[in-house]
């Protein structure tokens, strides 16, 4: 069964042991021997050379590098890095509704292209959607009126942003539609 530890010099079970000073105490940082690290030259490791040293990936014998041509492997679309048409409409709504700060919240929640593309999609209609309130409404904030003012001034300016807001808009759209599209080729559909 279970042994029963033996009390020593009267001490209780849960009761640590008497601390005494200057009993083991670590040493200093001056006391400690100095290591020396052997590091492969800075060529080696730029070279990709395989047999130089360990690589920690075995089935990847050459890292990535920058301008790499990517395989057709590489760009392939799986159901989970495309996402689905109700994670487009949430994200495109929370971006919608939310501004900003719901197109962070959906570029920091979700991975997806479906999500990517549906946030990209809710900030250009949100866009539109404050130039029209901004053109169409009344303030009486002083900063808002200076903006109308400055709106209806500048016309060719408000054009411009509003159709910068729905080419984002239809972007977001039209990515989203590719990929899957794109997917739909990749996986041929089963035939009943």
């Amino acid at each position: 069964m279970t042994e029963r530890v033996p009390d020593v010099e009267g001490q209780g079970r849960g009761v640590p042991p008497p601390y005494t000073p200057g009993e083991l105490n670590p040493p200093s940082y001056h006391d400690l021997p100095p290591k020396k690290v052997d590091l492969p030259p800075y060529q080696d490791e730029e070279s990709g050379d395989v047999g130089s040293h360990d690589n920690p990936y075995p089935s990847n014998p050459r890292p990535r590098r920058r301008f790499d041509l990517l395989s057709r492997d590489d760009v392939m679309l799986t159901v989970e890095s495309l996402g689905t048409d109700s994670v487009f409409i949430l994200c495109f709504l929370v971006c919608f509704l939310f501004s900003w700060i719901g197109y962070i919240i959906c570029c920091c929640l979700f991975t997806s292209v479906a999500a990517r593309c549906g946030a990209v999609s809710g900030i250009g209609l949100n866009i539109v959607k404050m130039l029209l309130i901004l053109k169409r409404c009344s303030f009486e904030n002083p900063q808002m009126v200076v903006a109308q003012q400055y709106l209806q001034l500048h016309e060719f300016q408000y054009i411009l942003l509003m159709a910068l807001g729905l080419i984002t808009m239809l972007f977001g759209v039209i990515k989203y539609n590719s990929a899957k599209s794109t997917f739909n080729r990749q996986v041929p559909l089963l035939a009943w």
